[in-house]
C-alpha cells in the first residue's frame, strides 16, 4: 500500500515539473502540511525528489523553523547543494540558533566562495564558533581576508596551473591530477618557480604540443591580472572589455592566489546594477523578506529629505499666490510642468548613472554627454511645449496661457537635461556616490524651477491672461 501511494506521489510530482511560482507554493504547502501532521519523513522524501534549484525555491517559501529542520536533517552534502541557490543573507538567518557543529558540517561540503559569503552574514561570535568546528578551513581563511566586493572576495581557489619550467607532458600529467578539483580548465595559468604569475596557456595547444616542449615556449606572456583588493566592479569591466573567461588574481609580490571566472562576473554585474537601481530609489541594501526596522531606517531619512524639497516647491508656489488667485487655471497645469520635467530628468539621470557605473564615460565623453542631453532636452521641450500649448489653448480658449505653458515646458525640459546629466557628474567629482543623492537633487531642480518658470512668466504676462 505504501509503495502504491509513493508511486502516485511520484507521478503527481512529475506532472508538476518544471516548477513555476504557483507550483512551488503548492509544493511548499504540501511539505509544510506533512511537517505539521508530524509526518516529517514523508516531507523529507518529497523534498529529496526535487532538483537542488527547486529545493532552494521551496525553502524560501517555508517558515523559518521548517527551513532549519530540513537543512539540518538532510545529508550535509545535499544541504550544501541547496545553499548554492539561496541568498547568503537568507542562509545566515536560517543558521541563527543552529549548533555550530551542525553548520560546520554543512559548510565543509559547500564551495569555499559560497561558504565565505554565508560566514560574512553570520554574527561574529557564531562565525568564530563555526570556523573552530570546520575541518576544511585552509581555503576559507584566505578568502575571509578580503572584502566581499573585492577581487579577493570573488576569486575561486581551484584553477588549472602549471610551471613554466616544466615540459608539455609533465604539465598535462599535473593537470590530470588537478582535474577533479578544477571547475574551469580550458585555460591554465603559468607560474614561475616562486609561484608568480608568468602567463597563460590554452589546454588544446598544450595537449597538441610535442611532449618535450617547454611550457615557456608555448605560453602567452601577455596577461591581464588584478590584485586581491581590486573592486569587483573594475574586474567586471576588465573581463567585459577584453572578453576574458578568467581573470587571475595576484598578491603584492605577483604570486597567483586565485581566479575570477565569467560566471562570477555575471553575478557582479547584476548586483551592481541592482545596487545602483536601489540607490536611485533610496532603498539601497533592502530585501523583500528583510526586517521592517531596516527598511524603515533606510527609507525614512530620504523621505524626510524629499519632504524638505517638496516644501521648497511649495514655497515657490506661495510666492505667486496672488497670480494663481487671479488666474485659477494656472493651478490645473502646475503638475504637468513639474511632472514632465521630473520624468525627463529621471530618464537622463538613469542613463548617466548606468554609464558611469559601467565605466563607459571618459573625461571628454562627459562633456559630449552633457551637450547631448541638453540638446535632447531642448528638442523634447520644443515638441512637448507646442503640444501642451495647443491643449491649453483649445481647453481654456486663451492663446497666451498656451504660450506661457509651452515656454515653461521648454525651459523645464532644458533644465531636466542639464540637471539629469550634470548632477551625477558633479557629485562624482565631489566623491559622492551619484546613485545615492542624484534623484532627490534632480527632482528638486525640475519641480522648483518648473514652477518658478511657469508662474513667473504668468506673473509677467498677467495682463494677457485675464
Amino acid at each position: 500500500m505504501k509503495n502504491e501511494e509513493q508511486t502516485q506521489n511520484d507521478v503527481s510530482l512529475k506532472d508538476m515539473l518544471p516548477l513555476d511560482e504557483e507550483k512551488t507554493e503548492e509544493l511548499a504547502r504540501q511539505i509544510q502540511d506533512l511537517v505539521d501532521g508530524d509526518n516529517r519523513q514523508a516531507a523529507l522524501e518529497l523534498f529529496d525528489k526535487l532538483h537542488p534549484g527547486d529545493q532552494g525555491e521551496i525553502i524560501e517559501d517555508l517558515p523559518r523553523p521548517t527551513q532549519q529542520e530540513i537543512l539540518t536533517t538532510i545529508a550535509p552534502e545535499e544541504a550544501a547543494e541547496v545553499l548554492e541557490y539561496l541568498e547568503p543573507e537568507d542562509v545566515a538567518d536560517v543558521f541563527k540558533g543552529v549548533e555550530p557543529a551542525v553548520v560546520a558540517d554543512i559548510l565543509d561540503e559547500t564551495d569555499p566562495d559560497v561558504t565565505v559569503d554565508i560566514l560574512r552574514q553570520l554574527p561574529e561570535t557564531q562565525t568564530r564558533d563555526v570556523l573552530e568546528e570546520m575541518e576544511e578551513t585552509a581555503e576559507i581563511e584566505p578568502l575571509l581576508q578580503y572584502a566581499d566586493d573585492s577581487a579577493g572576495g570573488r576569486m575561486m581557489l581551484e584553477y588549472g596551473v602549471v610551471r613554466e619550467d616544466s615540459t608539455a607532458a609533465t604539465a598535462l600529467e599535473n593537470l590530470r591530477k588537478q582535474g577533479p578539483e578544477v571547475q574551469e580548465i580550458h585555460t591554465v595559468f603559468v607560474v614561475d618557480a616562486e609561484e608568480r604569475l608568468a602567463g597563460k596557456l590554452n589546454v588544446v595547444r598544450l595537449a597538441l604540443a610535442p611532449p618535450n616542449t617547454p611550457v615557456r615556449d608555448i605560453m602567452e606572456r601577455e596577461i591581464l591580472s588584478v590584485s586581491g583588493k581590486t573592486d569587483q566592479e573594475e574586474c567586471a569591466r576588465m573581463m567585459e572589455r577584453y572578453n576574458l573567461d578568467q581573470l587571475p588574481v595576484i598578491d603584492e609580490g605577483g604570486k597567483l592566489i586565485g581566479v575570477i571566472i565569467s560566471e562570477d562576473v555575471i553575478d557582479v554585474i547584476e548586483e551592481e546594477a541592482t545596487e545602483d537601481m536601489y540607490k536611485l530609489a533610496g532603498i539601497a541594501g533592502e530585501r523583500v523578506s528583510g526586517p521592517l526596522r531596516f527598511s524603515l531606517r533606510n527609507r525614512l531619512p530620504w523621505l524626510y529629505i524629499n519632504l524638505i524639497t517638496t516644501f521648497l516647491a511649495a514655497l515657490v508656489i506661495s510666492i505667486f499666490e496672488s497670480t494663481i488667485a487671479q488666474v485659477v487655471a494656472l493651478a490645473v497645469f502646475l503638475p504637468i510642468v513639474a511632472g514632465q520635467g521630473g520624468i525627463g530628468g529621471t530618464q537622463t539621470l538613469t542613463l548617466v548613472v548606468r554609464s558611469m557605473a559601467l565605466g563607459e564615460l571618459s573625461r571628454r565623453g562627459r562633456w559630449r554627454l552633457l551637450f547631448r542631453e541638453v540638446s535632447l532636452g531642448l528638442i523634447n521641450g520644443l515638441l512637448l511645449g507646442v503640444a501642451v500649448g495647443l491643449v491649453a489653448y483649445f481647453w481654456k480658449g486663451n492663446y497666451m496661457l498656451g504660450l506661457v505653458l509651452g515656454l515653461a515646458m521648454l525651459g523645464n525640459m532644458l533644465i531636466a537635461g542639464l540637471a539629469g546629466a550634470g548632477t551625477p557628474l558633479l557629485l562624482k567629482r565631489l566623491r559622492i556616490d551619484p546613485a545615492v543623492a542624484s534623484a532627490v537633487l534632480v527632482t528638486t531642480c525640475t519641480d522648483v524651477i518648473g514652477f518658478f518658470l511657469f508662474l513667473g512668466l504668468a506673473t509677467v504676462l498677467i495682463g494677457f491672461l485675464l
